[in-house]
């Protein structure tokens, strides 16, 4: 079992829920951040919240409600009397609520077999770091300092890390895909070192967009707890290191008709229909609004910048990696499906996976032609239209957002909308308001 922890170790693998008598319910937030509470188990799990303070109710009427869903009931591997469920936010019993961020992709999922015959399957490989430690102090408004050891180092401009062997990741990496495989029915495809010191990439088998969001939400959740088994800390941020590669949730997706992949056509020289050309037009035309929802934190766009293998404009291309969207060589028929290269790990899962799905679709019925792919590098190109820049700031995208968002209201509600953009606008403004240690070196 590759050295697992003793506290995994002890706990063998099994479906059964007789000896659960906790469980952790889990929900998201709009903005994406986990939440739990712990509740005794029974048949229906649901428990009462205060609406108030995860921002989707005001403090006079604060009472909602989280409904587990049953199918993603587990037993925690570090505790045999626990378990762990993921729920909805709903305002009563009889709906969910409009801020439930879960239920968008739900609904998407819906939206595209009602409206267009097909079904979404999606993929994704999630990039993270691993640090010795991570120490922040802040004493406002005074100070504030930041401390970061990685686990291990890479030689700049060698890319030694790119799948390093016997790196001290190894066993790291081993426990977390073992532990979410085992425990938490998560089928990790493969997983290797990344390009930057101590970065790791986890690939996530293709599911339904449902179902990925999920387990995208469950990995930085065994990844934190893993990590803190072994003394280490998991960071998600986009861009914890200067210098260095920052961190992607690059999302692979293709569209199904019953048991045929609509993205495939054997007349094509690359195997990639109009539909799938239309699907790519769609992520363009919409991909500096979409900016605000993949790519949501300040810290972002630290990312988004040229050398990094980051896109910073909307162009396509087969094989490259320097572009919005990607198609990646396939071998099959069912392995044709389009990248979508800018989301990275601080978005919401579910509405993110959602967003991607309403602009490839919006570009389907538009019959949005994505122009010709590009085979060189995108950073190399000189005198790009506005309208091709990915924003550089989350206020920008943002902005953004708020003017092209047609495309997301058969799924999106309009409260949502407009309470994300609010809570994230306000995010912005703290965020920036606060020097980082860089600027007080250099301008001090």
């Amino acid at each position: 079992m590759y050295g697992l922890p003793r506290e995994l170790v002890s706990f063998q693998v099994t479906t059964s829920v007789d000896s659960i008598k906790w469980v952790e319910v889990h929900y998201t937030d709009l903005i994406g951040r986990l939440r739990m509470i712990s509740t005794s188990f029974s048949d229906e799990i649901v428990v009462s919240v205060d609406g108030s303070s995860i921002g989707v109710e005001r403090v006079e009427s604060s009472d909602v409600l989280v409904f587990g869903d049953r199918e993603t009931l587990v037993k925690l591997p570090w505790s045999s009397e626990w378990g762990r469920i993921i729920g909805n936010i709903h305002r009563d019993r009889e709906g969910v609520h409009t801020l439930d961020s879960r239920s968008i992709a739900q609904r998407v999922e819906k939206y595209s077999l009602e409206e267009y015959g097909l079904r979404p399957v999606m993929g994704v490989e999630l990039e993270f770091f691993l640090f010795k430690n991570i120490s922040i102090e802040c004493t406002p408004p005074l100070s504030l300092s930041c401390a970061i050891k990685p686990v291990d180092r890479t030689i700049k401009g060698v890319l030694t890390g790119y799948h390093a062997v016997n790196s001290d990741l190894d066993s790291y990496r081993y426990e977390l895909a073992e532990t979410l495989s085992r425990h938490f029915n998560i089928n990790v495809k493969c997983h290797h070192h990344e390009v930057a010191s101590s970065q790791l990439e986890l690939v996530v088998e293709h599911d339904r967009p449902l179902r990925i969001a999920d387990s995208v939400q469950t990995i930085k959740y065994v990844a934190k707890k893993v990590a803190e088994f072994k003394g280490v800390k998991a960071s998600f941020a986009p861009k914890p290191l200067p210098g260095e590669n920052g961190s992607g949730l690059h999302v692979h997706v293709s569209l199904w008709r019953g048991s045929e992949n609509v993205f495939y056509d054997p007349s094509d020289a690359h195997g990639l229909s109009q539909i799938a050309r239309y699907f790519i037009g769609g992520l363009l035309y919409h991909a500096r609004a979409l900016s605000a929802l993949v790519a949501p934190s300040v810290n972002s766009y630290r990312r988004l910048i040229p050398g990094y293998e980051a896109p910073v404009y909307a162009f396509w291309g087969f094989g490259n990696r320097s572009t919005c969207v990607r198609v990646p060589f396939s071998t099959t028929t069912n392995s044709i499906r389009v990248e979508f290269r800018p989301p990275d790990p601080s978005a919401n899962p579910y509405l993110a996976l959602s967003a991607i799905i309403m602009a490839g679709l919006h570009g389907i019925r538009r019959s949005i032609d994505p122009g010709d792919p590009l085979d060189m590098c995108a950073y190399n190109v000189i005198r790009v239209p506005r309208e091709k820049r990915l924003p550089s700031s989350l206020i920008e995208a943002l902005e953004e957002l708020e003017i092209d968002n047609e495309f997301l209201k058969p799924v999106f509600p309009r409260e949502l909308v407009e309470k994300y953009i609010e809570v994230k606008r306000a995010e912005y403004i703290e965020v920036s308001q606060h020097p980082s240690p860089i600027e007080l070196l250099v301008y001090s």
